[in-house]
């Protein structure tokens, strides 16, 4: 067989696996990258350590205000927007024709990930990792307990093709006032399953990768990262708690640093092997109003930005991935960490 069709039980979502295609991590790397010198301070970067005027007013610090090592602001340019007092979501409704929009109320958050414009998360030490990790555990309760939101969505943007604007060291996070169809969808499917089987795709997911083990890239007592059996692309990764939680905020502050030992050594494992690769990743995480149910487990997903999705892949919903996640596990557990 030239090819094979991989289907995610999670989301039953199809991925075509094309076996004539480059499996050496080499051929993922494209052309080599100018890599930019970047100095620990730049006098015109809003994130940098005593540039604190150029963002918008402080919502958290870690370590204090004049030396802080994590820092939360408002974003200056958001997607949605938080206003005090804003009237209920069905107030905010408009209808035009066949048509429904409803106003752009929310939050978007910059978490910054360190005070120094160079920094890197593999080059930090776990425990500042530790404190970026809490940093999204505190504002994803603070910003969950607010009505208005619905999902509270974690992410990071590492690299020009993974759709970075600044060089400095960030996450974002963002909060909607309703749950979209995307989501829906999984849920749906996650709540298929425990009807169906009486338990949660994802535990048995986790359950057989770690017996087979084959898929695995690395794990501790809390956590363990993955190839998923359908990845969506090239060294896709996923990182799930190994006891069941179906939100991110029941994660407990005395697993933070298992948790951020976890995504570092992945993150390090994909920066040497594929030399530094843009990619995203996403908390993703239950909607706020089904907090503690049974089918849906919440998990970091790391989506490298190797390969371009084209007409069939926009087209038919489908992806089509040259390398077998098999194989991009026993690269990355080979790939000793520096």
């Amino acid at each position: 067989m030239s090819s094979i069709i991989r289907q995610d039980m999670s989301t039953k979502d199809w991925t075509i696996f094309s076996v004539k295609r480059a499996e050496r991590p080499h051929d993922f790397m494209g052309a080599k990258k100018k890599k930019k010198v970047l100095k620990e301070y730049e006098p015109d970067c809003p994130f940098c350590r005593g540039n604190e005027s150029k963002t918008p007013e402080e919502i958290l610090a870690i370590n204090g205000e004049g030396d802080w090592s994590v820092r939360v602001v408002p974003n200056k340019f958001p997607a949605v927007e938080y206003k005090k007092g804003s009237t209920a979501a069905g107030d905010r409704r408009h209808i035009e024709g066949p048509y429904l929009s409803i106003d752009g109320i929310g939050h978007h958050e910059v978490i910054i990930e360190s005070s120094r414009h160079n920094d890197n998360i593999v080059r930090m030490d776990t425990g500042q990792v530790k404190k970026i990790i809490r940093a999204y555990r505190q504002r994803f309760i603070d910003i969950s307990r607010d009505h208005e939101n619905q999902l509270v969505i974690i992410f990071k943007n590492h690299g020009k093709r993974a759709g970075t604007s600044l060089d400095h060291p960030h996450s974002q996070i963002v909060a909607t006032p309703f749950v979209p169809g995307y989501i829906r969808n999984k849920m749906f499917e996650a709540q298929r399953y425990y009807d169906d089987f009486g338990s949660c795709v994802y535990c048995d997911i986790i359950k057989y990768e770690m017996e087979a083990g084959s898929r695995l890239v690395y794990d501790n007592d809390k956590y363990l990262a993955l190839a998923p059996y359908a990845s969506l692309v090239p060294y896709n990764i996923v990182i799930y708690p190994k006891t069941h939680q179906s939100c991110f905020a029941e994660t407990t502050v005395d697993d933070l640093g298992d948790l951020a030992g976890v995504l570092q050594v992945v993150l390090q494992k994909l920066y040497d092997l594929l030399d530094d690769p843009d990619y995203n990743f996403v908390v993703d995480s239950s909607p706020v109003d089904q907090s503690g149910n049974r089918h849906y487990h919440w998990h970091i997903e790391i989506l490298p930005r190797l390969s371009t999705r084209a007409g069939f892949e926009i087209g038919s919903g489908m992806n089509i991935n040259s390398i077998f996640p098999e194989t991009c596990a026993e690269n990355l557990r080979n790939q000793k960490v520096k």
